[in-house]
């Protein structure tokens, strides 16, 4: 008995090591799935007002069913409510301004309600109602493709009457968003945006005939995850409109508002009074260089001794003049005695 359920341990784990799809996702948080959808700059200047008029399931698919005919079809009817609530998380509600048009006439209708209460109690002095916001630009599209099984896998293992095994499978969903021009009619942008649904089972079964009695052990268990297809669908929507914001950048349809960063100097962290002495300028002396250096040099012990020269003889003139001065007072002396001695 322990070598049984030690075969079937180890054959299980065998089938967890098998490579399987990331099936991270959590059906119960209403939080936004695509976190560029938020993360995404603001736009420069104010929100975008633009209108949805429609977005539908154009696939026609209908949901699978092995046993009997299903009349419920595979994705959501619900995508316009999507889109809607996709544009205006965008940028934390920054980028667009989304007004009222599927259900223009239940609008246009209270509008005409409420004109016809104030005349009743103000007369035709009422207030009269602000005017509807127009859009310059309106979104379209819808849900276009919707292709099963695009690829299957798994892997499993039998010993001695036990088996594991693990499947999976892949879906994929493609939207398409046009940004059309209310004056022009032109169709600005145009995406497309696939996504994958991944679907999983791992299961395992017992089949053993023990000695005792002849006794049969059957034991049968698994357990299957599927991504909701509208999951699938709201993923792709809020990233088609991230797409779609890129794109109208791209043709300047309009800006992101990016905040310029002052980078600062490296003289705001260093101290001005301080005084590097990095000593001279090393400079590589070439043969000319060498030349006119000793050129220079000769130069200059030619003038050095020319003015040694010209010191010299200053030195022997000024001598001779003193001599002379000499000898011409000793001269003087002699006729003054001269002079006397005849007297």
């Amino acid at each position: 008995m322990f070598k049984t359920i030690g075969i079937l341990l180890l054959t299980l784990l065998l089938a967890s090591c098998a490579s399987k799809p990331d099936l991270d996702f959590d059906v119960r948080k209403q939080s936004i799935q695509y976190k560029d959808l938020t993360e995404i700059n603001s736009p420069k200047g104010e929100p975008v007002i633009i209108a949805v008029y429609d977005f539908a399931d154009m696939t026609g698919q209908k949901k699978p069913s092995d046993s009997v005919a299903s009349m419920s079809t595979a994705v959501t009817q619900g995508s316009y409510q999507l889109l809607i609530k996709a544009l205006q998380d965008a940028g934390n509600g920054k980028w667009f301004r989304v007004v009222e048009r599927t259900s223009l006439p239940s609008l246009l209708q209270e509008r005409k309600l409420i004109r016809s209460t104030r005349q009743q109690v103000n007369g035709e002095g009422a207030e009269p109602l602000p005017p509807l916001l127009f859009a310059g630009a309106y979104i379209t599209g819808g849900i276009v493709g919707y292709d099963s099984n695009t690829k299957t896998g798994g892997i499993g293992a039998r010993v001695l009457g036990i088996q594991t095994h693990k499947q999976w499978r892949q879906d994929v969903i493609t939207i398409i968003l046009r940004l059309v021009n209310v004056q022009t009619g032109e169709v600005v942008i145009s995406t497309t945006i696939e996504k994958t649904i991944l679907s999983a089972e791992t299961g395992g079964d017992v089949f053993k005939y023990f000695d005792a009695d002849t006794l049969l052990v059957e034991i049968e268990a698994g357990v299957a995850r599927n991504e909701p297809v509208t999951y699938a669908v709201r993923k792709a929507i809020e990233a088609g409109v991230v797409s779609l914001i890129n794109e109208g950048a791209e043709k300047d349809l309009w800006e992101f508002d990016v905040k310029e960063v002052k980078i600062p100097e490296i003289k705001d962290y260093v101290d001005t009074d301080i005084r590097v002495d990095i000593g001279e300028e090393k400079v590589e002396k070439t043969y000319e260089m060498y030349l006119e250096e000793k050129k220079t040099k000769k130069e200059n012990e030619i003038a050095d001794e020319n003015l040694k020269k010209e010191a010299a003889e200053e030195e022997w003139n000024q001598l001779d003049k003193t001599v002379e001065e000499q000898d011409d007072k000793t001269n003087n002396d002699d006729s003054g005695d001269s002079g006397s001695h005849h007297n």
